[in-house]
This record gives C-alpha cells, sequence and structure tokens, in this order.
C-alpha cells in the first residue's frame, strides 16, 4: 500500500518532466485489484503502455481545442485517463483520454504550464513530459482575391504564433504544403490535422495575401514569400515553374524575393495574377501578368518570369513627382495605390472605367502614362481616401468620412447603387456626381473587400453587409437573388449578414465568389462557393445560398 508520502513523491517526479512509466504488484488502497507502482522506466516502445504523439501547445479563441491520443497498449491493460493542472475551460475523457474545451476570449494570451497528461492501468502508470498550452487568436487575413478562375482558397495568420495555414484549392501548390490535394473538403483535413506552412528556420508571418492561384507572404523580417502559380511570374523567382506543389520547395528552400538592395517591404498584395509591394522607402513594385499594364512600367511585358528582371532592374512605379504610397491593392487586371496625400491613383485594366477617369483607355501599359501624367481619382470636394479595393472589374474606396463610393463594372449591382450601369467609363459620373453608397441610417464603414463581381463593408455597429452578385451564396442572404442592383435594396432594406447569436465581425476578405469573417470570440466563419473546400467544412457544397444556412447553422471553422 502507498502512503500519501509516497504518492506526493510520485507527482513531483511527473512535475520534473520524466516520462515515466509505474509498474509493481502492489495494491492502491480503494482501488481493487491495481497495483501500485513500485519501479519505474522510461516511456517509451518498451512500456507497457505508451503515446506516440503529445496534445498541441496552441489553442484559439472560440475555436474548439480537441486532442485524441494514439495509445500503443502492448498489455492490453484496461487504461483510465487523467489531466492534471489544466485550465477551467479544458476537460478530458477519463475512459477515452480525449481533450477538449474551447477557449474564450478573457483567456486569449494565457499560458497554462505543467499540464500533466495521465494513463493508469491495473498494471502500470504511465505519464509524459508534461506541457505547456498557449491560447491565442486566430486572424483570417486573405482569401483569393477576385477576378480569374481559380480564385479558391483561404489563407490565416495566427496572430500570437504568426503562422499559416491555407485551405481550398491546391492544383498548383497555393497551400505551399508540397502537394496538389485540395483540404478543407472532405472531412478530417481541418483543425489539428491542417498543416502549418514551412515559413524557414525560425521565419514567422506579419501578413499574407492570396492571388487567383498563389499566396504570399510579409516574413517577421519584412521579406516576402510567394508559391504556387507562376505562369506569369508572379511568384518573382525568374522563371515560370510552381512552388510549393513539390517536396522540399517551401521551408528554407524558398527563396525571398529580391525587392532591390537594401529593400524590404511593408506589406504585399497579390493580384489575379500579379503581385505588388509596398517598400520599405515607400515604393511601389509590381511584378508577373502585364497584358494590360498593371505593373505600371510603360509596357505589356510580364516581369519575374525570367532573370535578371528583379531586385534593382525592377523599377518602382512612377506614382508622380514627391510622391509615395501608403498602401497598395491589386485586382484581375488593374492595381491602384492611395498616396501619401491621400489621393488615388489606378492604372492597368479599364474595361469597365474601374480606374475612375471618365474613359476605358487601359493605362500604364505605354509610355508617358504614369507620374505626373496619370491623373488622381475624382473623389468629390475635399473628399480623401482612407482605404482602397479592387476586385474584378470595380473598385472601392473607403473616404476619409467613412462613406463608400465605388466604380467600374456595375452589372450584377457590386456597385451599389440600385442598378446596373457601369459607373467612371464616361464623363461627368466621378466627383461629386458619384453618390456614396448607402449602408443604412446612420451606418459608416470601417473595411471594405470587393471579389470578382460582390462587395461586402464592415459597418461601425460591426456588421456585414455584401452587395451584387448572389452565385454560390456569396452575399450570405439565404437565397440566390443580387442584391444592390435594384431600387430598394440597399440602405436600410439590405439587411446584415447572419453571423450568429450575438456575434459580430471585426474584419472581412472577399474572394472570387466567397466571403470570410473574422468574428468577435476571434471565430472565423466563410460561405459562397465551395467547389474546392475554401469554405472550410469538409464538404465541397456552397453554404448561404439557401435559408437556414447562416446564424448559429453555420459552423466556424475549426482551424
Amino acid at each position: 500500500m502507498k502512503t500519501k508520502r509516497s504518492r506526493a513523491k510520485l507527482i513531483l517526479a511527473l512535475l520534473l518532466g520524466a516520462g515515466l512509466v509505474l509498474s509493481g504488484c502492489g495494491k492502491e488502497k480503494g482501488e481493487k485489484g491495481e497495483t501500485g507502482a513500485a519501479g519505474t522506466s522510461s516511456g517509451n516502445s518498451g512500456s507497457l503502455a505508451y503515446m506516440t504523439d503529445s496534445p498541441p501547445t496552441t489553442g484559439t479563441q472560440g475555436t474548439v481545442y480537441s486532442y485524441t491520443p494514439t495509445i500503443v497498449n502492448t498489455a492490453n491493460d484496461n487504461l483510465s485517463f487523467s489531466l492534471l493542472n489544466q485550465p477551467s475551460w479544458m476537460s478530458v475523457d477519463n475512459s477515452t483520454g480525449v481533450i477538449s474545451g474551447t477557449p474564450a476570449a478573457d483567456v486569449v494570451g494565457t499560458t497554462a504550464t505543467n499540464l500533466l497528461y495521465m494513463l493508469k492501468g491495473t498494471q502500470h502508470i504511465y505519464a509524459p513530459p508534461p506541457f505547456s498550452l498557449t491560447v491565442s487568436t486566430l486572424e483570417i487575413i486573405a482569401t483569393g482575391i477576385g477576378g480569374g478562375l481559380g480564385s479558391s482558397h483561404v489563407c490565416a495568420l495566427d496572430n500570437s504564433s504568426e503562422k499559416v495555414k491555407c485551405w481550398g484549392l491546391n492544383s498548383s501548390g497555393q497551400l505551399g504544403l508540397g502537394h496538389t490535394n485540395n483540404l478543407g473538403d472532405a472531412s478530417g483535413e481541418m483543425g489539428s490535422n491542417l498543416a502549418y506552412i514551412d515559413l524557414g528556420t525560425a521565419r514567422t508571418a506579419t501578413a499574407i495575401t492570396a492571388g487567383s492561384s498563389h499566396t504570399c507572404v510579409l516574413l517577421d523580417n519584412s521579406e516576402v514569400k510567394c508559391w504556387g502559380n507562376n505562369n506569369y511570374g508572379q511568384l518573382g523567382q525568374g522563371s515560370t515553374s510552381n512552388l510549393g506543389d513539390g517536396s522540399g520547395e517551401m521551408g528554407d528552400n524558398l527563396a525571398a524575393i529580391d525587392l532591390g538592395s537594401g529593400r524590404t517591404a511593408t506589406t504585399n498584395f497579390a493580384g489575379q495574377n500579379h503581385t505588388c509591394a509596398l517598400l520599405d522607402n515607400s515604393d511601389v513594385k509590381c511584378w508577373g501578368n502585364n497584358n494590360y499594364g498593371q505593373l505600371g512600367q510603360g509596357s505589356t511585358s510580364n516581369l519575374g518570369d525570367g532573370s535578371g528582371e528583379m531586385g534593382d532592374n525592377l523599377a518602382a512605379i512612377d506614382l508622380g513627382s514627391g510622391r509615395s504610397a501608403t498602401t497598395i491593392s491589386a485586382g484581375y487586371g488593374h492595381t491602384c495605390a492611395l498616396l501619401d496625400n491621400s489621393v488615388l491613383k489606378c492604372w492597368g485594366y479599364n474595361n469597365k472605367g474601374q480606374l475612375g477617369l471618365g474613359h476605358t483607355d487601359n493605362l500604364g501599359n505605354g509610355s508617358s502614362e504614369m507620374g505626373d501624367n496619370l491623373a488622381a481619382i475624382d473623389l468629390g470636394s475635399g473628399r480623401t481616401a482612407t482605404d482602397i479595393t479592387t476586385g474584378g472589374e470595380h473598385t472601392c474606396a473607403l473616404l476619409d468620412n467613412a462613406s463608400v463610393k465605388c466604380w467600374g463594372s456595375g452589372g450584377s449591382g457590386q456597385l451599389g447603387y440600385g442598378n446596373t450601369n457601369n459607373i467612371g467609363d464616361g464623363s461627368g459620373e466621378m466627383g461629386d456626381n458619384l453618390t456614396v453608397v448607402d449602408l443604412g441610417t446612420g451606418r459608416t464603414a470601417t473595411a471594405i473587400s470587393a471579389g470578382s463581381s460582390h462587395t461586402c463593408a464592415l459597418l461601425d455597429n460591426s456588421a456585414v453587409k455584401c452587395w451584387g452578385w448572389y452565385g454560390f451564396g456569396s452575399l450570405g442572404q439565404g437565397s440566390t437573388d443580387n442584391l444592390g442592383d435594384g431600387s430598394s435594396e440597399m440602405g436600410d432594406n439590405l439587411t446584415a449578414v447572419d453571423l450568429g447569436t450575438g456575434r459580430t465581425a471585426t474584419a472581412i476578405s472577399v474572394g472570387q465568389y466567397h466571403t470570410c469573417a473574422l468574428l468577435d470570440n476571434s471565430a472565423v466563419k466563410c460561405w459562397g462557393w465551395n467547389s474546392s473546400g475554401q469554405l472550410g467544412q469538409g464538404i465541397t457544397s456552397s453554404l448561404g445560398d439557401a435559408s437556414g444556412e447562416m446564424g448559429d447553422n453555420l459552423p466556424a471553422i475549426d482551424l
């Protein structure tokens, strides 16, 4: 019979971190038929029972934490499980060993230490080394941006560990996992089964952006790495070979993009098939597809697809005398920059007036079209921009008074003006003649995001409203009717997206035909097109296009 003192010594030994198997032949008080521990051996394949894995060391606010142990039980002993020192939100099933729980907002940033996971049988007790568990939030940063076919993947950045996960379409390796299998379209592919992307030794991410079929990340050392489709040189490696679709291509083997001598990036943005970076000196450089002049170099030649085209050989875009940029956005075939004087300039594809200059001529594809010769967009008397989003063939700006204006293609109501007219392609359509989007009585916007043919705004009350093309449920209204293309569909008549009981949003991101929101509890919900599993639900059925699919019925993504 063991004494209280001997049991105390046992617990102390476990706290010291040894992986132990304890076995013997003395009976434990009060436990018929069980034997106490008279000796120890290491917890490995020579033990009577042992674990072949270990619990995750990170949890995410608002997301279920779950761990099912993998046990080798060579003695076929009856095992029971216990967990010592666990946080109050966590529980363990004594018969199966499953650990589960959902951390709330009040524990974000906390670390539980010396969690002791124990297996107890009739002949032995096993205890692997104690572990720690840190709770963080997971931010949704980017979805596949509008315009081209294949914009069907989503990425998230954990703002605590600064690690990245991606899911959905993976035909070109855009998930960065060394294969081309889609993920998120079948059960068992999300949560702890979805691997973090290898960004390199000791490297983490500070921002991430997704294009049509490629993904780019801004690293903690201010370098940029891209992977996925590279048909046009959008990965900036001087070739057209895809990266991230085969083994040995990620991590330290994936070179950072050469931005020029001594130059680093402060942000980057991926369009359909081109990529742009805002540099540490506030210059802008773009590379990849250039068929419309979206790289702003006065030509239509792709850049980044051949040797000697990057680094110091890639010129910064001429934004005008003495002008620099504060933010950028890249769409299907056009690019926009918000300048240091709060004015907005756009260049590239302009077939629907998405450059907002009163005509349909492409700009940036010929000489003398950039710099001081590229006019700023007229946003109205005294009005400037604070943010910009570029969709398939339309553009929206968040103004200094928190209102929203949109221009370009309006065929599906994505401009939000109650009609299907293109705007910005003819004279007299911009400036004071371009009204603000009606978001509802007293409502303003804090963020905007545009997809191929729909637009979403995060409102000042943390609600989300979306308008435009409703294919596949991208507007989250449980129907397939376009909104914003007819009278009386905007303003108070436009219902906010149902995110669940008591839930609001802190960020939004719009893909080609899908939409994602980061909720106030740090959970992520996505709806719309789901052909490749980009909604992260283990299915390929669209969500948000039929009644009863949103709100509490739409699960948060298991990250």
